[in-house]
Parts: structure tokens; sequence; C-alpha cells
């Protein structure tokens, strides 16, 4: 009898990670309570290290794939990934970070394009909380989001993807570069305006690493923000609402997210940029 198909595949794109975070995340996914096919896309940068460690879960378990990029870049890599997928629901999970074993099941019960859950965010010993990071998204808020772009903005990890649907977007577009929305942000507004259905997971089962390693939230700011620009412009985004959106996201970039918290705190001058912002750029979306 011909094998069945894997309920999901989870794509891992390897830049180069420390070993025991790289162990952590591919160990999380090949863990899950459902049947799981796990692919690494390694890079030219992927450590030796890293690629004897994934040798060796390799050999411990057939439903681990590791392959080489084929096209260098960020989005090209979990392109690849989705291709090379076996299974119909794909969800995406970056090397420096882990998931609940039962992440992947509890979507799975949701038959949705997009199915969203919330995260649990750590320093970068994976072990200390940072509460003020966490996100778990609500159906009752999506529903008052206005905008596809909010809705967008307003979906966190973990995703689970319908694959048809990722394909009939064209998959990540490869043209932004890697912006550290391409995956989330970017991707989950063109499902959106593709007509993509979203289901709701309530529980933080995506754990976030928050380092100021090498990350794509650390790269050039001016960068960043020529790559938001163009994605703006993707979404036929014009004129204040796209000053507006510029100035919201530029606060991320060449940042951790942590930093960001940390200097976001309520206070009088916060309080003061927020009546400046709204008179400036208009109400946020």
């Amino acid at each position: 009898m011909p094998e069945l198909s894997p309920a999901a595949t989870i794509v891992i794109p390897l830049l180069g990670q420390p070993d025991d975070w790289l162990e952590q995340c591919v160990c999380s996914a090949l863990a899950q309570t459902a049947d799981v096919e796990v692919i690494v896309v390694c890079s030219a940068q992927t450590p030796p290290s890293n690629r004897l460690l994934l040798e060796k879960l390799r050999e411990e378990s057939s439903r681990l794939v590791v392959v080489e990029e084929e096209r260098p870049s960020f989005p090209g890599a979990l392109n690849q990934g989705i291709r090379l997928a076996q299974a119909v629901r794909i969800g995406f999970l970056l090397a420096d970070d882990w998931l609940e074993p039962t992440a992947v099941q509890e979507c799975l019960a949701h038959d949705a394009d997009i199915v969203s859950t919330g995260l649990s965010a750590y320093e970068g010993d994976g072990v200390t909380r940072l509460p003020e990071i966490d996100r778990v998204a609500s159906q009752a808020q999506l529903d008052r989001r206005a905008t596809l772009q909010s809705k967008a903005q307003y979906l966190t990890h973990f995703f689970l993807f319908q694959k048809r649907k990722l394909m009939e977007v064209g998959l990540l577009d490869e043209s932004v570069g890697d912006f550290p929305g391409i995956d989330d942000y970017h991707l989950i507004w063109t499902l959106l305006e593709a007509g993509a259905t979203v289901g709701m997971v309530e529980m933080p089962l995506y754990n976030k690493r928050e380092h100021r390693g090498e990350r794509l939230t650390m790269e050039s700011r001016r960068q960043a923000r020529a790559n938001l620009s163009l994605i703006l412009d993707r979404h036929g985004v014009r004129g204040r609402r796209k000053r507006r959106l510029l100035h919201e996201h530029s606060r991320w970039f060449g940042r951790s997210t942590q930093d960001v918290y940390l200097t976001s705190q309520e206070s009088p001058l916060t309080r003061w940029r927020a009546v400046f912002d709204r008179l400036v750029y208009g109400p946020p979306e």
C-alpha cells in the first residue's frame, strides 16, 4: 500500500543557529502530536556543526528532510520547502524558535486557509519569560479590524496554511527580499486579498526567542523601510496612509522586539508622540 501523506509539513529555513537552539527547534517540530513532515532548508552559510546535528536527527527520524536552498533568500527557502511539501497543510518555524507539542494538532481542527495561534516570548536563554511581548489573538478582535492590512498586522504565529492557497497567490514574494514581514504580514495580507479564510486557535503555541543576534528585524533600518515601501506599493497603498504605515512599522526596524517594548512603555513622551502621530498621519487603522 502507498504511504499516506503527513497531516502537515513544517518548513524551517536555516541560515545558522547555535546548535542547542536548532536542536530544540527541530525536535519540537518532530515531537508534534500530529503526523508531520519536517523540511529544513539549509543555506550556503549554514555552519558544519548545524549540518552534523541535522544529520544525526535525520538518522533518528525518517520524517526529517534536509535540503540545500536553490535560491539564496529567506522567502526563497520557504518557497522551496512549500514546493517540496508532501502535506496539504504547511506551517513555518524559524530556527531560533520552537513549538508546543500540540501546535499542529490544534490548528488542524480548523479547515481554514490560514490558521493563526498565539505566541509566548522568551529571552535568548529560552527560559526567562517576556510576558509583555506575548500575543494571543482572538477571533472577536480580528473581526473588529476594518481593513485587510490591519487584520494581517494583527494575526501572529504559529500559522498553518492550506498549500493550495499558497500556490494560488504565487507563494511568498521573493522580489521584496529578506524583509521581516515577508512570511507573515505581507503573505497574510496577500492571502486575505485573495479571499483566504481565517481560523483562530486562541492559545500560545509558538515560542519566540527574543535575542539581539542575527535576525531579519536587526537588519538595516534603511533597507527595511525600502522593502516595506515596496510591499505597500504592491497592495496599492499610497499617500498619507502609506506614510503612516511606514512610520508605525519603522520603530521595529534595526531593533529587537524586547528593546522596542522596553522603550515604549506608557509615559508623557509616549502620549504626546501618539497625539503628534494622529495629527500628522491620521488615526491608526
